[in-house]
């Protein structure tokens, strides 16, 4: 047994400020990974070649776009009985749409719409339904309103204030068009996104809890491997609002459930190897130092070869592909440099407890050598045919 060489309290201040940096870090780093789907480019074209018929029709049929009347044109649909009246009630609702404001601000619908245009709806021949266009201008697509993407919202609003105003007429009302889709979309994404995020924590939360075995230890490096996910959000969300890179939904979706991965997988080595150590020394700092020493290589060696493989991506022809290469890279760097500097920060500062219940006490024993899983191992060493 060896007694620790590192006395003072120098190393539990070093932690300490570590955390705290780290902390720093987060609380601005987390409302920027919140704003991350902001930016994300998810056109059609994206997700095709270059060289793609369909990609080269688009490009070229920019050229032929009027760009005073670039236009997203969002269809109000009325369904049921049209008479004088109710026609008459639905282009009074649509000569005032325009000075509506979207909830919670103070934003009038005017600055969607195109300027000049006339709100007009239109019956069906069958006197069944009614049709109106709304030509909200393209910018809606890629503005923001309180840091969330504007279309959504003013949609959502729209539907709303439909079904407030003509439910009690009889009318069933729908918005749809390119408007109306595009909205649902980034609903859609948004919804996946955040799903897929809680899931993957769901999921790597219980295989640490069943590994570990203990109700505290878990937690540690859970909230590294987010602290690592938020510090590679931000770092993506500048790179791509400066369209240094390209992120969709896709990639966003993919790089929750890398990091997480990553992150926690280099977790369970650095936290194997330190419980290890504290068998055999009395300090924790101790401890800690030599385990560091021993997974470093490791983790270091893994990331850069996964780094290496994603940034293979960039020669992809699909842009969503490309996009993915760096964004993946980014967050094996950033789970690399958590576990490696915050994880040690927390784990020296809480001390043997976050262990409990089997606390790893400075005795000597080798944990590998006892338990379930070593006296299984001797048996197939006895009985290698069996």
């Amino acid at each position: 047994m060896k007694s620790g060489s590192i006395k003072g309290r120098k190393p539990l201040w070093i932690a300490i400020i570590a955390i705290v940096a780290w902390l720093g870090i987060s609380s601005v780093a987390g409302p920027t990974f919140g704003k991350l789907s902001t930016v994300q480019e998810n056109d059609n074209s994206g997700f095709l070649p270059d060289n793609a018929e369909s990609t080269k029709t688009a490009k070229v049929t920019v050229k032929f776009a009027d760009s005073a009347n670039d236009q997203l044109p969002t269809l109000l649909l009325f369904l049921g009985d049209m008479d004088v009246a109710k026609l008459g009630a639905i282009n009074q609702y649509l000569a005032t749409l325009s000075n509506k404001k979207v909830p919670g601000t103070e934003i009038a619908l005017s600055e969607y719409i195109l300027p000049g245009s006339v709100l007009a709806a239109f019956p069906s021949q069958d006197g069944k339904a009614a049709l109106a266009n709304i030509p909200l201008n393209s910018k809606v697509a890629t503005d923001n309103i309180d840091d969330k993407p504007a279309l959504p919202q003013i949609i959502k609003f729209i539907r709303s204030d439909l079904a407030t105003n003509f439910d009690s007429k009889g009318l069933t009302t729908n918005v749809t068009g390119f408007g109306g889709i595009l909205a649902d979309l980034f609903g859609a994404f948004g919804s996946i996104d955040s799903s897929l995020l809680l899931t993957t924590l769901a999921v790597v939360s219980i295989i640490l809890i069943i590994v570990y075995r203990s109700p505290f230890l878990w937690i540690l490096p859970l909230f590294s491997a987010v602290t690592a996910l938020s510090l590679a959000g931000t770092i993506i969300y500048y790179l791509a609002k400066a369209n240094v890179i390209d992120l969709n939904g896709q990639s966003q979706g993919i790089l929750s459930v890398l990091v997480l991965g990553a992150a926690t997988d280099y977790a369970l080595l650095l936290i194997s190897r330190y419980r290890e150590e504290l068998h055999h020394h009395v300090s924790r700092y101790e401890s800690m130092k030599i385990a560091l020493r021993g997974v470093l290589e490791p983790i270091v060696a893994s990331g850069s070869t996964v780094i290496a493989g994603l940034l293979v991506l960039l020669l992809s022809d699909l842009s969503s592909n490309r996009g993915l290469g760096p964004v993946g890279a980014i967050g094996i760097a950033s789970s690399m440099i958590t576990v490696l500097t915050f994880l040690p920060a927390l784990l020296v500062v809480f001390g043997r407890w976050i262990f409990w219940p089997k606390v790893p006490r400075f005795d000597d024993v080798n944990e590998q050598l006892t338990g379930f899983w070593s006296k299984v191992g001797t048996g197939v060493e006895r009985h290698p045919k069996r």
